[in-house]
C-alpha cells in the first residue's frame, strides 16, 4: 500500500512539474535574442506552425502582429510587408520543405528559394536577427543532393546569427560544420516537442 502511494505521489509530481525542467541542450549555450519575432517557414512545410504551437504552449508570449510578441507567417508576399514593417527584431526560419506545402501555396521548391533569398535580404536590411532551426526528424536526406531541405539549409543557414536542431537531425554533423566553417552558434537539443518550448523562453527570455 505504501509503495502505491509513493508511486501516485511521484506520478503527481511529474505532471505538475514544467516540462521546460527535463530540457537536455548541447553544443553552444542557448543564445538571447530581442522580441518580438517573426516566425516562418523555410519550405512552406508544417515546421513553422508545429513551432507556433509549443511557442503557445509556454503561456509567455503574446500573438499579434502590431503588438505582439511574436507572429507567423509564411506566406509572400505578406512575410515581406512584416519584415518592412520594421517591428520585428528577430526573424525565426524553421527549414520544413515538403511537397503537400509547396503545392498548397501554388508554388515550387525553386519559387520558394527564389521568395528566401528576398526575405533574408530584407531582414539584414532591417537590422533582424536570423536563428535558423531544424526540427523535424523526417526533414533531412542528406544522400539526396537536391533534396528541397538540404537546399534550404545551405542558403539560410550560413546567413544565420544561431543555429537550433534536433540531435536527429545532425547524426551527419550537418549542422556543426555549418556552425564551425561560419563562426555561427549551434545548440543540439533532444527532443523537439519538451526542448524548443523550453528554448524559445530562454532565447526571447
Amino acid at each position: 500500500m505504501k509503495k502505491l502511494v509513493l508511486a501516485l505521489v511521484l506520478a503527481i509530481m511529474l505532471i505538475a512539474v514544467p516540462a521546460e525542467l527535463f530540457a537536455v541542450f548541447s553544443g553552444d549555450p542557448v543564445q538571447q535574442f530581442p522580441k518580438p519575432f517573426l516566425l516562418t517557414s523555410g519550405g512552406q512545410g508544417a515546421g513553422s506552425k508545429s513551432l507556433r504551437m509549443l511557442v503557445q504552449l509556454t503561456k509567455k508570449f503574446t500573438q499579434d502582429p502590431t503588438t505582439g510578441d511574436y507572429w507567423l507567417e509564411d506566406e509572400t508576399p505578406e512575410r515581406y510587408a512584416y519584415i518592412d514593417s520594421g517591428y520585428f527584431k528577430t526573424l525565426v526560419i524553421v527549414i520544413s520543405v515538403t511537397e503537400k506545402g509547396l503545392g498548397a501555396s501554388g508554388i515550387t521548391i525553386e519559387d520558394e528559394i527564389g521568395f528566401l533569398k528576398v526575405v533574408l535580404q530584407k531582414a539584414k536590411a532591417q537590422g533582424m536577427k536570423i536563428i535558423a532551426i531544424s526540427m523535424e526528424a523526417d526533414a533531412r536526406a542528406p544522400k539526396i543532393p537536391t533534396n528541397g531541405n538540404e537546399r534550404i539549409i545551405d542558403l539560410v543557414c550560413p546567413q544565420a546569427d544561431y543555429l537550433i536542431s534536433i540531435k536527429a537531425n545532425n547524426t551527419d554533423d550537418r549542422f556543426t560544420k555549418i556552425s564551425q566553417q561560419y563562426g555561427i552558434p549551434l545548440t543540439i537539443v533532444d527532443s523537439a516537442n519538451v526542448d524548443m518550448r523550453a528554448i524559445v523562453q530562454e532565447i526571447f527570455k
